[in-house]
């Protein structure tokens, strides 16, 4: 429940709030988080997310999944980052993608992500109280 609860949250802040605003909030400290990763509450985190995001009537793609997955992370004292990337389509255009990750694990958006070129990163590893 707390899954789509962020989902529908971050679905609200990418449709409210410029990406400079939704950037600067996502990047500022909530608070003291851990530098101790534990792969266990990570991949449950990253499983609820991507559970709740196909049941949601609503689109719940990456950037949603990231940002709600960043926020339940937060909520258990883990840090995280978010990045934001791109890749050259085979028909030239460009496609993007968000994924998360706390330490070296990925929470969502996995696969493939080797080639994607990162453009920006959203941290909250860092956070201090």
């Amino acid at each position: 429940m707390q899954a789509i609860a962020w989902l529908a949250f971050a679905r609200l802040m990418l449709t409210a709030t410029s990406f400079h605003r939704l950037s600067e909030r996502l990047s500022a400290p909530a608070g003291r988080a851990s530098t101790d990763f534990d792969p266990d509450v990570i991949k449950r985190v990253g499983w609820a997310v991507q559970s709740a995001a196909r049941r949601v009537p609503w689109r719940a793609d990456c950037f949603p999944q990231a940002i709600a997955g960043r926020k339940l992370l937060e909520r258990r004292g883990l840090g995280s980052t978010i990045h934001i990337g791109v890749v050259r389509e085979p028909l030239g255009g460009l496609a993007g993608h968000a994924w998360l990750t706390s330490g070296d694990l990925v929470v969502t958006g996995g696969g493939g992500l080797d080639q994607y070129a990162v453009l920006h990163r959203l941290s909250g590893e860092d956070a201090t109280a």
